[in-house]
């Protein structure tokens, strides 16, 4: 196997238990690349590296050994990891600006904001990367510790609603599909690249809708996306305000039309401009009542961005709950404050404690200082449901009603965020106007049976849902992909596969059991 030639070598490794310990998984071992120490011009070594990971893979064919290329380990599935070897990227972290020369004279959108980056750059580094150019992700989750390849692959939403998922900023994947065969793909209906921008990283040049939505998100069954064009925008800020409101006839009606706006702001935001709303999450905590007489709501509407004036808000301590946590992150900061195994006594601690990690603000910032690195300790555990936005009230009474049913006491958030829906094939957020159910939780019997029931319930009740690929799915079957996704998306999907793939042999070297039970692997 490659080792001691150019950056990459091979460290043995027993067992994987990823960021969140949601799960254990045995392997061979894992690459890593040495960091880059800028000894070549970027172009060159971003080549270089291609050369290696196409070794890799021919290494692991010739071995008969399975492989997927990780990145942060942030999933909480194991739809990112194999018991063969994983490839972990984080030190490929090259970003470019690229010649406009180089661009598709059809090309509509601004040159200038196009970049493309290497797979290991966190979404951190690329925050401040773009930072010093005046620019801007599209999109976030509620943290910037994943990879852009991790993020985009399993489908990561945050909570745009007016723009889309995190993967709806890529206009172009370099895929290495074998030892032999490594492409540039974009879509054929939105021309972004010129061929000759293939030639330069030595890729085939496909320009194929089918084939771009389709890998999109593949979570690492595709092979290797190394490389990632990306649109950005200019840097923008977010009026973020986060307060109470009653659970009422008004809140339920923002949500059915998906409109944050029908919900006055408080008195300390009354000057934020909400032309341009951004963000919309509603959080319920379930032990102060099923449902409870208040949500809290998180919103962000946008503004112009000055940077003679922006202020970037001050942090209390590392361990603080990021301004746009997620519920699981509030969960795993409650790790060690609370009592376990819970019972009807904590629950005042319990609540008081929420709502500390939830107490009210108002901050103005731009991406980059609103989404910050998870702090999350412990067996945490998080399920993310895609919903139709109409049904989006319906499916949060049914998991208010499963909680009371189960009599039970558990540290857990429920939430919903909204985001437009996505052209990719398997992308979870497939609605036109996706509401998402987050579940965030402890990891313990209780909260794994809570999650079935919830799922099982909004099946009975006729709910089209998703799930997100890479939080807490085994609900998931090739019958209920198929349901959920269509024949046609999935046949699509893995017809695509098998077009871009070099060879069966790469395609069973890149097929985890993840995919297999899924029914997804061929």
């Amino acid at each position: 196997m490659p080792d001691g030639q150019g950056r990459s070598f091979f460290r043995p490794q027993t067992l994987e238990t990823g960021r969140h310990q949601s799960y254990e998984q045995a392997l061979e071992g894992e690459y890593a690349f040495r960091i880059d120490r800028g000894e070549k011009p970027p172009f060159e070594t971003y080549n270089d590296a291609t050369s290696e990971l196409r070794g890799i893979i021919q290494a692991c064919v010739q071995d008969g050994k399975s492989l997927r290329a990780r990145g942060s380990l942030w999933s909480l599935s194991t739809c990112a990891v194999t018991n063969g070897r994983l490839i972990d990227n984080k030190a490929l972290r090259l970003a470019f600006e690229v010649p406009r020369d180089l661009t598709n004279p059809a090309y509509t959108g601004d040159a200038a904001k196009l970049r493309f980056v290497e797979c290991g750059n966190s979404i951190a580094a690329l925050n401040d990367y773009l930072f010093a150019s005046g620019l801007s992700i599209k999109a976030c989750g509620s943290n910037n510790g994943q990879t852009i390849a991790g993020a985009l692959s399993t489908g990561t939403h945050g909570s745009a609603y007016e723009f889309g998922a995190m993967q709806e900023m890529v206009v172009g994947l370099h895929l290495i599909a074998g030892p032999n065969k490594h492409v540039y793909l974009q879509r054929q209906s939105s021309p972004v690249m010129q061929p000759v921008f293939a030639q330069s990283i030595g890729a085939d040049f496909i320009q194929d809708d089918t084939l771009f939505n389709a890998a999109l998100v593949s979570f690492g069954s595709f092979g290797i996306i190394h490389g990632v064009m990306i649109e950005t925008r200019e840097l923008f800020l977010l009026n973020a305000v986060r307060f109470r409101h009653p659970y009422d006839a008004k809140l339920k009606a923002a949500i059915d039309a998906c409109d944050p706006t029908l919900i006055p702001l408080p008195a300390e935001a009354n000057s934020v401009p909400r032309d341009k709303p951004y963000h919309f999450e509603i959080f319920f905590n379930p032990n102060e009542g099923t449902p409870p007489a208040e949500a809290i709501l998180l919103v962000m509407y946008e503004s112009a961005y000055d940077p003679d004036t922006y202020v970037a808000p001050e942090w209390q301590g590392a361990g603080e709950s990021g301004l746009g946590a997620s519920g699981l992150n509030v969960m795993g900061a409650l790790l060690g404050r609370i009592p376990s195994p819970l019972n009807r006594l904590a629950v005042p601690l319990l609540n008081s404690q929420v709502n500390q990690e939830f107490s009210p603000y108002f901050k103005q910032a731009i991406i980059r200082d609103l989404f910050r690195g998870e702090q999350t300790l412990g067996k945490t555990l998080a399920c993310g449901v895609g919903i139709p936005v109409a049904r989006a009230v319906e499916a949060m009474e049914i998991a208010f009603k499963a909680y009371k049913d189960a009599d039970t006491v558990l540290p857990l958030i429920l939430s919903h965020r909204f985001v437009k829906g996505t052209k990719a094939l398997l992308g979870f957020t497939r609605f036109d106007t996706t509401a998402i159910l987050e579940m965030d939780a402890v990891n313990t019997p209780e909260t794994r049976a809570f999650f079935n029931q919830v799922w099982s319930d909004l099946d009975a009740a006729g709910i089209p849902f998703t799930l997100h690929w890479g939080k807490y799915n085994v609900f998931l079957t090739p019958d209920r992909v198929r349901n959920r996704y269509g024949d046609a998306a999935v046949d699509q999907w893995l017809t695509s596969r098998e077009t871009l793939m070099e060879s069966a042999a790469v395609r069973q070297t890149f097929t985890n059991a993840f995919m297999t039970d899924l029914g997804l692997a061929t």
